[in-house]
């Protein structure tokens, strides 16, 4: 049974760098040096069949079974013996770290015995040989616990399903808490959640030399961390039972217990299992801890990140829209563009069409309305210029009874066209903007723009007939003055 918290599409503005940097290292390492640990281990284990110590060492391994009265276990040794499953034998005995002890301090096979420099020989080129191996470096074991097993392990994986497996969660999940964590914080949580599963892996099976690998345990972590950040907060998850699967909604917080009771379950009664339940069980309760101990001590109250990115209305409003034009019901949809458009005036995709469909009925209020929308767009993307010059050289064809431009657009559209290369039109309104309103203050900046606009494209004629209106018709402004000084100064 799986259940999992499903979380929105990452934001690539802001990419998830520790989480992508960890899976990175974990593929690396995986395809890296591990690649070469099963010839290595072959080779070992080949070694140790051809060599004294199977001869040697299983049998004393056997008969210190029945010595400490481990009868279960002598008798199935001694099966595994007599069946040539040598291999069982020397795991159990690799995994016995009191015996594994005595052995290699040679109170097991001693000194005086005839074979003892033969087998002591076999012996340490087999634990060099082991030692060659990735797994064995930074393997995590219990018996034995070194710096380089309690961060390496994180970084070990028994197979590629096994690595595919667990990078798929940290992704899933590990996005979403970084986002809330922050990168650094992110990093050294997800590593104390790993050291995390191994104390309480160790505080279970304190003398085991099972080696221990995989971001399992982090990663158990990192679902806690997930789901004690929302809390109380309904989130969506994904199960998967046997063959059937669903999603469900639930308060977040309430799968952390599931979680650790399922672990405890699985670890009872899932004998002999290669799954480390307790590394799971000791990731969860460290990631809780983590951010419960952020929470308590923090200034900045931790804020989890939005699980699913809103539905833009827009969608199903333009749906609708769609909708009503197949039925052919063009004035509905006309009336719909129309409030749309004055819900978000900057949206070329709604604006646009509107004017498209208003341009069949040119002497409607809502073909002029359409018309007005287009040019109010911003002057901030090509595109979206040139859609006000088409349109505005079609509205000038289209509209009825006649075009319908007030002092604001004239002023805009002037600006807009002087600046985008239109400057015979930019000119053309300047008249129609004097006509209307001779005064407007704004006017003499307006001539010495499209002025300016002119002589950038290589006609000094107009240039210097828009300057000498300008002298004319204002002749008390700063503008004319200015052109005034400079043309008596060349």
């Amino acid at each position: 049974m799986i259940i999992i918290p499903v979380s929105r599409r990452p934001d690539w503005r802001n990419p998830p760098v520790i989480t992508l940097l960890l899976i990175l290292i974990n593929v690396l390492i995986f395809f890296g040096p591990q690649s070469s640990d099963d010839k290595r281990f072959r080779e070992a284990y080949e070694y140790y069949s051809e060599s004294i110590l199977i001869k040697t060492e299983l049998p004393r391994y056997v008969k210190h079974l029945e010595e400490i009265r481990e009868t279960g276990k002598a008798e199935q040794a001694t099966r595994a013996l007599s069946d040539k499953r040598w291999f069982l034998v020397l795991r159990m005995m690799e995994d016995d770290a009191a015996f594994m002890k005595q052995l290699r301090d040679g109170k097991v096979i001693q000194e005086n015995e005839t074979d003892y420099s033969e087998w002591r020989r076999g012996r340490d080129r087999f634990d060099r040989l082991l030692q060659n191996t990735t797994m064995a470096r930074f393997a995590f074991k219990s018996a034995q616990p070194t710096f380089a097993g309690v961060i390496g392990h994180m970084f070990l994986h028994g197979s590629f399903d096994h690595l595919l497996g667990n990078m798929a969660f940290l992704f899933i999940v590990g996005y979403m808490v970084e986002e809330a964590l922050g990168k650094w914080r992110y990093l050294l949580f997800y590593l104390l959640s790993g050291i995390g599963s191994c104390a309480c892996y160790a505080l279970i099976n304190p003398p085991s030399m099972i080696p221990s690998i995989g971001a399992s345990g982090a990663i158990s972590g990192v679902m806690a961390m997930y789901v004690t950040l929302y809390g109380m907060r309904k989130i969506r998850f994904f199960y998967w039972i046997l063959i059937y699967f669903d999603f469900f909604r639930a308060p977040a917080i309430i799968m952390l217990p599931f979680w650790i009771a399922k672990e405890l379950f699985q670890y009872l009664t899932d004998h002999g299992g290669m799954v480390n339940y307790m590394a799971h069980f000791g990731g969860f309760i460290t990631g809780a801890a983590l951010i419960g101990m952020v929470r308590l001590t923090g200034k900045k109250q931790l804020a989890a990140p939005e699980q699913e990115i809103p539905v833009d209305p827009r969608t199903a409003q333009l749906a609708r829209v769609d909708k009503l034009l197949n039925a052919l019901r063009l004035d509905e949809a006309r009336h719909e563009l129309h409030r749309l458009a004055d819900l978000y005036p900057r949206d070329l995709a709604i604006v646009n069409r509107y004017y498209r469909i208003a341009r069949h009925v040119p002497a409607s209020d809502d073909y002029h309305h359409a018309a007005a929308f287009i040019f109010a767009l911003p002057n901030d993307h090509p595109a979206n210029n040139d859609l006000v010059y088409e349109t505005f050289t079609e509205y000038l064809k289209l509209a009825k009874p006649a075009v319908r431009f007030n002092t604001r657009q004239l002023i805009a559209l002037i600006r807009r066209f002087a600046r985008t290369g239109h400057a015979t039109d930019a000119e053309r309104l300047t008249r129609v903007l004097a006509r209307r309103s001779p005064q407007q203050k704004e006017l003499p900046g307006l001539l010495l723009f499209v002025a300016e606009a002119f002589r950038h494209s290589g006609d000094s004629s107009m240039h210097d007939t828009i300057l000498a209106r300008l002298r004319q018709d204002y002749p008390d402004s700063e503008e004319a003055r200015a052109t005034s000084f400079a043309k008596g100064k060349a």
